[in-house]
């Protein structure tokens, strides 16, 4: 029992030695995201502030696209923390958005290029700030908040801290919602029928520092409005997306289809395309061809059926003349002459009505060539009739 205890004990502590040297060796390492991210859940990021607002808000989604392609309607809002790479024409876009009912909340340490703000830099090397602490520009500053409006029912003495040395130019149009003692850190402006909030201070959006001093007191009555959509922009920190179908799939295997496809193209295209001249198989030929047509005729001459040869060409130029001039098929030699001196010279019209008068009679079974030649039925004439019915027939079907 003593040895069998000694066994357990020893597998235990290989099977922890061995776990703690896995961990030790391959220790699982977090991917190092971007600052102000909705969806991270690092010191750094938002995720803290944007599940608490899903509890108030009909619906949270994240925006990966270009503000230009921002859904129509109104009473949405748009938050964006930090946006980096902001061109004019996205601004522009986005103010056109807001004029049609729509709310934007803009957190940005220096918000360049907006109109009709303006920042001004404040900063002017070390100094004291109300608690006694020493600060460069640039750093965080514990600062004391006050609140300019109707924005906030906190009471008491508000405070943040504030790592930014810029502060919103006083005497816009916009109206101061809290500053310190350096200037406004926070205004609001309508636009048409919306309005666009700017806010100076972004880390106070983050998952570590929302809970510090008063930031959540000052920032979540922000977003105390009831909205019919809330999107976060995401294109500005690097993860946009293009619209459309292809958007789904990367720039390379989309680049490798199309000129896959076009080599397809190619290739279909050079095995369709003939180039020089057109041989035609003999196998056509002899069916479909001249030799076929020398093999029939050759059969009808050599059982004398000429007659019943000449009545089948008879009878398709009676349909011709019907699908061309509604003739009868019936009609005789005559009335076909008479409707022909109207559509072709007097000569044409007589061979037309000397083709149309009746053949003989069909003699049946296989006659010698020597009877054949007894019933006044010879080569030459039966080659001659032919030929001229041949050409009549041509000459209608061009008509």
């Amino acid at each position: 029992m003593k040895g069998l205890n000694k066994l357990h004990v020893g597998l235990a502590l290989s099977i922890l030695l061995f776990l703690g040297l896995g961990y030790w060796l391959v220790k699982p390492k977090l991917p190092d995201q971007p600052p102000n991210l909705s969806f991270s859940a690092d010191v750094d990021g938002t995720k803290a502030w944007k599940e608490l607002l899903s509890t108030k808000q009909h619906a949270i989604k994240e925006w990966r696209l270009g503000w230009k392609y921002l859904p129509n309607g109104e009473k949405m809002l748009l938050v964006a923390i930090q946006p980096l790479g902001v061109t004019k024409a996205d601004r522009e876009q986005l103010l056109s958005w807001v004029r049609k009912g729509n709310d934007v909340v803009l957190f940005d340490r220096n918000p360049e290029g907006w109109e009709p703000w303006g920042t001004v830099f404040v900063g002017g090397g070390e100094e004291k700030n109300g608690a006694g602490e020493r600060a460069i520009d640039g750093t965080e500053v514990v600062s004391t908040i006050r609140v300019l409006s109707d924005f906030t029912p906190t009471e008491g003495l508000l405070t943040g801290k504030v790592d930014t040395p810029y502060r919103i130019k006083p005497g816009g149009s916009g109206r101061a919602l809290f500053e310190d003692e350096r200037g406004v850190l926070a205004s609001r402006t309508q636009e048409g029928l919306g309005s666009i909030t700017v806010v100076l201070t972004p880390n106070w959006m983050q998952n570590g520092r929302i809970d510090q001093a008063s930031h959540f007191e000052l920032i979540w009555p922000l977003f105390a409005k009831s909205w019919d959509a809330v999107w976060v922009d995401e294109t500005h920190h690097g993860f946009g997306t293009k619209p459309g179908l292809l958007a789904v799939y990367p720039a390379w295997l989309v680049l490798a289809s199309v000129q896959l496809g076009l080599a397809l193209l190619l290739w279909l295209w050079l095995r369709g395309k003939r180039f020089g001249p057109v041989h035609t198989p003999r196998a056509w030929t002899v069916r479909r061809g001249d030799e076929g047509v020398h093999a029939v005729a050759a059969w009808y001459e050599r059982l004398s059926y000429q007659r019943e040869a000449l009545a089948h060409q008879q009878l398709f130029l009676r349909q011709l003349l019907h699908q061309r001039w509604g003739l009868s098929p019936s009609a005789s030699a005559l009335q076909a002459a008479e409707a022909a001196r109207g559509r072709m010279s007097e000569a044409q019209a007589a061979q037309l009505a000397r083709l149309l008068e009746e053949p003989p009679a069909a003699s049946g079974g296989i006659a010698k060539p020597r009877a054949a030649k007894q019933r006044g039925v010879s080569t030459k004439a039966f080659v001659q009739r032919t030929r001229e019915m041949g050409e009549m027939i041509a000459y209608l079907e061009k008509e």
